[in-house]
């Protein structure tokens, strides 16, 4: 029984009832049920609008002081004073969250402290990973000596085993302050999102600057924090509240803070801007996902979507326009295949414009084969026209566009043409193969033809009315 009652009384110190969010505040709910209402009201709402303010002001400072420590404040004091002040800090707003709603009793002010201090642990993990890299990375010595004397630049260097230390101790801070955040921010989900969040701020410890590992890291854990958040939230109903989706969206915040990096660091290639756009994407369906479809800026994060999904595709193919190691045969449809594919993607979310989308995609993919096969022709790009071509022509029809549909066929045609052409001009087993196996379905067909006519015949008829239907 008493130690029944130590968890209760646990449990209040955690979560107290001034921090319950989806109720009204403490001093809302003692107000006086006779209470005048008409002008006392009006004098409600400009205290209410005059507190925004005096809130957003007092945010914005403490998020720029953080960002300015972030780029400016690495020379001053040593390595250890640097990470305590740190720490100091992330534990202040978490306490002070409490402190707003324990003694003022005021919700918003600390939910407000609660997600700053979400919002710094990033922050942390970024020193930390500045802290230890030179004792662990494996990157080339010049790349080292870049990183290490611009994040590494202190009056008392730590040794390895200092670093290391230090390093551990913060970490088991940071995760008590990430579960104390996610617990008052979503309770139901508090443990998943913790630990969500964990993994996403490790890459930032990860000893290493190279754009291709970090890329790689970028876009993994865009992919997986995506996918796990949108699971997360199908099983937990509240996470559509704001404070759910500052839940969800603080996920994102490690991902841009190690994309800053290298970008403030480092002069990166175009592949990493490739990551960082489709990282933007990533954020933007997250988005999308959150809100209902007539929300009012739904259809402008859809626009944006398809903005970032475009300008992906453009840094996709500007890098892999030099790259020798792909086919020039196979640098178009790479790119059209990644607009189609993130078209096709955003089509999943419920939209209004998802067909649109899906025949856009179909579009795209259909043009890049036929402008592919024009320019290069080939064996391997006719059968890939006629796939493409195939595809296309069967989303025509069951989506009743006319005009994708003849597109599909026209594609599916030039691919057969191609490859007829392709087995013709050069003897080759695959041609010869192929050139049989085509010879062989122009036999079937016709046999086809022959024993059901009159169904084929019936079959085109319900097809034009099909598309007459659609208008």
């Amino acid at each position: 029984m008493k130690g029944q009652a130590v968890m209760d009384d646990l449990d209040l110190s955690i979560d107290p009832a001034a921090l319950d969010f989806s109720a009204e505040s403490a001093n809302e709910s003692r107000a006086a049920p006779d209470r005048q209402i008409g002008p006392p009201e009006a004098a409600k709402g400009k205290t209410l609008s005059l507190s925004l303010l005096l809130r957003g002001l007092g945010g914005l400072v403490i998020v720029a002081a953080f960002v300015m420590y972030l780029f400016q404040g690495w020379r001053e004091g040593d390595a250890l004073t640097r990470c305590l002040l740190l720490l100091g800090h992330t534990a202040i707003l978490t306490l002070a969250g409490f402190a707003s709603g324990r003694l003022l009793h005021e919700s918003k002010g600390a939910r407000l402290f609660i997600a700053l201090a979400l919002a710094a642990v990033p922050v942390n993990f970024a020193y930390l990973g500045g802290l230890t890299y030179d004792h662990l990375t494996w990157d080339a010595p010049l790349v080292m000596d870049s990183a290490a004397s611009f994040w590494m630049a202190s009056l008392g260097q730590l040794t390895a085993g200092s670093a290391l230390l230090v390093t551990a101790a913060s970490l088991l801070g940071l995760a008590l302050a990430t579960w104390v955040g996610f617990l008052i921010m979503a309770r139901r989900s508090a443990w998943p999102l913790t630990g969500l969040y964990l993994l996403v701020n490790a890459a930032l410890l990860v000893p290493t600057r190279q754009d291709l590992a970090v890329s790689a890291m970028l876009l993994a854990l865009g992919v997986m924090v995506v996918t796990v958040a949108l699971r997360i939230r199908r099983a937990d109903p509240s996470l559509a509240t704001p404070e759910g989706i500052f839940a969800r969206t603080t996920l994102l915040l490690p991902l841009l803070v190690l994309g800053g990096r290298s970008l403030w660091l480092y002069a990166p290639d175009a592949l990493f801007f490739t990551t960082l756009s489709l990282i933007a994407y990533l954020g933007l369906r997250l988005a999308l996902g959150a809100t209902r479809n007539d929300a009012r800026w739904h259809g402008a994060l859809e626009v944006l979507a398809v903005i970032a999904a475009a300008l992906s595709t453009l840094l996709v193919f500007h890098s892999v326009i030099d790259a020798r190691v792909i086919p020039e045969a196979a640098k178009i449809p790479l790119a059209a295949g990644v607009f189609a594919g993130l078209l096709v993607d955003l089509s999943t979310l419920g939209s209004r414009w998802s067909c649109g989308f899906r025949g856009a995609a179909a579009l795209v993919a259909s043009l890049a084969m036929l402008f592919n096969l024009t320019a290069f022709g080939g064996f391997g790009n006719a059968l890939a026209g006629l796939a493409i071509g195939i595809a296309t022509l069967a989303y025509g029809y069951v989506g009743k566009s006319r005009f994708i549909f003849a597109l599909g066929l026209i594609a599916a045609v030039a691919g057969l043409g191609f490859a007829a052409e392709d087995a013709l001009s050069t003897f080759t087993i695959g041609g010869w193969s192929a050139l049989v196996l085509l010879g062989i379905a122009t036999i079937v067909a016709g046999s086809v033809v022959e024993r059901h006519g009159a169904r084929l015949k019936a079959s085109l008829t319900r097809w034009h009315r099909h598309f007459e239907a659609e208008g």
